[in-house]
């Protein structure tokens, strides 16, 4: 495997690799305070787990956009050049699997921050 194609594959994961991380922070989060019975925890008049789940969700949404923006332009720049079906397929893969992400991000995110932590 060439190096721009390690590139463009890991492009096209990026968006379930930031979903997965965040997955994980927001739930692993969750079941420590509860577990350590802390979750009742205010920061700056915020409850802990909400606060983490809302910082969690906004960086993983911002990351998420940043590859759909990028997969985007790759995507453009592909088109109007002299690219291969691999590469165009790539970037069509990357965008949509970066815009399954940030709808899968939102999904998660919104629902755990309405919830109550300990339920």
């Amino acid at each position: 495997m060439t190096r721009r194609r390690f590139w463009q594959v890991f492009m096209m994961l990026c968006g379930f690799i930031i979903w997965a991380v965040q997955f994980t922070l927001i739930y692993g989060a969750t079941s420590t305070t509860c577990a350590l019975e802390v979750a009742e925890t205010r920061l700056l008049g915020i409850g802990i787990v909400p606060a983490v789940i809302a910082a969690v969700t906004l960086a993983a949404f911002l990351c998420t956009a940043g590859v759909l923006t990028y997969a985007l332009r790759e995507h453009r720049r592909l088109q109007s050049g002299n690219a291969g079906v691999t590469d165009i397929f790539l970037s069509q893969a990357a965008i949509l699997i970066s815009a399954f992400s940030i709808a899968a991000i939102v999904w998660q995110g919104l629902p755990a921050l309405i919830l109550p932590a300990c339920a």
